[in-house]
């Protein structure tokens, strides 16, 4: 039993030559508009900025801020919930007391 042809093993050569000049045009219109300068993003840039050199790169581990994980984040509000939850409820049954 022969197996299936795709549709892509079934093209002559000349659709594949065609289709290779498409993507190959493609491929140089976009190479080419992302090398094209943008003077609207270029005057956004102040004059006494433009020669000011570029600021310096640090490390992306210094340059963000150390957060705490959540898993321990969330424990500490859980506590701190529980423990003012515990303040409130003693804070009532003083209260409940106190009423004749």
């Amino acid at each position: 039993m022969p197996a299936r042809q795709t549709a892509l093993m079934r093209m002559t050569p000349a659709p594949r030559l065609a289709r290779l000049t498409v993507l190959s045009a493609c491929a140089l219109l976009s190479v080419s508009a992302a090398c094209s300068r943008v003077p609207q993003l270029e005057d956004r840039l102040p004059a006494d900025l433009r020669s000011q050199p570029y600021p310096e790169l640090l490390p992306l581990d210094t340059a963000l801020a150390q957060e705490p994980l959540p898993e321990e984040e969330s424990a500490a509000l859980s506590d701190a919930l529980d423990a003012r939850a515990d303040r409130l409820r003693r804070r009532a049954e003083a209260l409940r007391s106190r009423q004749p």
